[in-house]
């Protein structure tokens, strides 16, 4: 439980120092702290949970080729862990949204499919990732610099209200930009969801699900032989 809640507070006083106080990135209305530390708990999670998966399946070669079972579990699982941590981190961002006194709104339910919709890009990422890694070993070597790429890539410390609208529509090609930059306006501005965007992008995921999962099935036939 402590180490759930380490991570994201100590990245977020970080944060509060280097980008609200030296470079004065501007939060809008939202106090810097909350700003930053509704952006780490989804990050965290996706960064933690992709970090895992990557090495899900050569990390348990013995049991892939030994005996048969659906692989994906083994993924799901490592992904299923930091869902807890997740769930810590939300008690601390419900315990910031009371000290800074912001109003929950009925739009502020918008928060729980934004993240279900964050899990579910999770196992996709996670999915091809970890059945890349078991052909190519270099995946987990890339997989520091992918993760600060995306880091960057993604509004953790950022919003994308302060960028010109062609690299905005850039931005977006991330999910997690998506899904970040919302879940603060539903959370803590009180805005509520574009439906259609939020369609397109669910549906944008869902395809990419699919064929992630429809290859893995298809490949997942020769790991033992090639792990």
């Amino acid at each position: 439980v402590a180490w759930a809640l380490i991570q994201p507070l100590s990245m977020m006083l970080l944060f509060v120092v280097v980008f609200g106080m030296v470079l004065r990135v501007d939060t809008g209305s939202v106090p810097k702290p909350l700003f930053y530390f509704s952006g780490l708990v989804l990050w965290t999670f996706f960064s933690a949970s992709l970090s895992s998966s990557i090495t899900a399946l050569t990390d348990h070669r013995e049991l892939i080729t030994k005996i048969y079972f659906p692989r994906e579990l083994i993924v799901f699982s490592k992904i299923s862990v930091f869902l807890f941590d997740m769930l810590i981190s939300f008690i601390l961002l419900a315990g910031l949204i009371f000290f800074y006194d912001i109003p929950l709104t009925a739009n502020s339910l918008w928060a729980i499919p934004l993240c279900l919709l964050m899990v579910l890009f999770t196992g996709t990422a996670g999915l091809m990732l970890g059945m890349f890694n078991v052909f190519y070993r270099d995946v987990k070597m890339a997989s520091g610099f992918l993760l600060r790429f995306w880091f960057f890539a993604t509004p953790v410390f950022y919003s994308v209200d302060a960028i010109d609208l062609k690299y905005k529509l850039i931005l977006f090609l991330n999910p997690m930009t998506f899904l970040v930059e919302n879940f603060r306006r539903v959370l803590l501005e009180g805005r509520g969801l574009v439906v259609w965007q939020f369609a397109l992008e669910t549906g944008f995921v869902l395809v990419l699900f699919i064929l992630a999962y429809k290859l893995f099935i298809r490949l997942e036939k020769v790991f033992a032989d090639v792990i």
